[in-house]
């Protein structure tokens, strides 16, 4: 039987107006891809003016490409954190690639063609920010727009590597452990907290969380979205005197000035990624 050619269409806009968990066995998803580009599946977190956050996944050995309908090329800048499988990251314009391992993130700006690998036999998923988010029109209609890469790159042989010139990263940013800018905040200096990039438009940061440590209280100015990367987190919601308990991958969704605190109830560090919003 012939393969039905999937057609493009927008993905879910998922939306919030008051503190909200999500939680992430009860999500809904998204397939998107043809043939040619391979299925990849989307967890949509939230997908406002403000905020976009996914976890993408792909089967073991699986990729995504690009095709005519689906152009792997964007207005925004992006985010990517491995949560499980080995990600590989390539710029098929110029053959740029890069391994990124499980806890490791690649970050890239707008109009970066980029396809991606899972070289690892289980499930790949990676936590994605984007912004400015697809509602203001950086996605789909924005790829659409350009001209169709015809000639995908996967190797590099036009560099010299002993050439003072060249750089191993150029159109991706290879953000390692030991790459954050890191910060004490609270009145004792007693949360850790690390940012993975800030620009104009993204600004990403973790929260680390020593055994059984709760935190001050936060609020930031922004709308503000989140990944819990262990189960056994509780947030508290102070204006509204209401309690959360996150499991892994687990999301909440923050309006500007939303006070909380956040407590691990683990015996080990755990930690919280999250997004400041436009």
């Amino acid at each position: 039987m012939t393969e039905i050619m999937m057609t493009y269409k927008p993905s879910p806009k998922p939306n919030f107006t008051k503190p909200t968990h999500i939680k992430y066995t009860l999500m809904e998803t998204h397939m998107w891809g043809d043939e040619i580009t391979g299925k990849v599946k989307d967890w949509i977190y939230v997908s406002n003016e403000s905020l976009h956050q996914i976890i993408f996944g792909m089967e073991a050995r699986g990729n995504f490409k690009h095709s005519d309908q689906y152009r792997t090329i964007f207005g925004a800048d992006e985010l990517m954190y491995v949560l499980s499988g080995v990600l590989i990251i390539n710029n098929p314009e110029n053959g740029e690639t890069h391994k990124i391992n499980k806890g490791e993130s690649v970050f890239f700006r707008k109009d970066t063609w980029h396809h991606a690998f899972n070289y690892s036999d289980e499930y790949l998923q990676v936590l994605e920010f984007f912004s400015p988010p697809p509602i203001t029109g950086t996605s789909g209609a924005y790829a659409k727009e350009k001209k169709l890469l015809d000639n995908p790159i996967y190797k590099r042989d036009n560099y010299s590597y002993s050439d003072t010139k060249f750089q191993n990263q150029n159109t991706f940013t290879i953000i390692k452990n030991d790459n954050l800018i890191w910060s004490l905040e609270g009145p004792n200096q007693e949360v850790l907290i690390g940012n993975f990039i800030k620009t104009k438009f993204l600004d990403v940061k973790i929260i680390k969380l020593l055994a059984n440590q709760k935190t001050h209280n936060f609020k930031f100015e922004k709308n503000t979205s989140y990944l819990s990367l262990n189960d056994n987190i509780k947030v508290h919601i102070n204006e509204e005197n209401e309690q959360y308990m996150l499991s892994e991958k687990d999301g909440l969704y923050f309006p500007a000035q939303t006070s909380f605190s956040v407590e691990n109830m683990n015996d080990f560090e755990s930690s919280i990624i999250f997004c400041k919003g436009l």
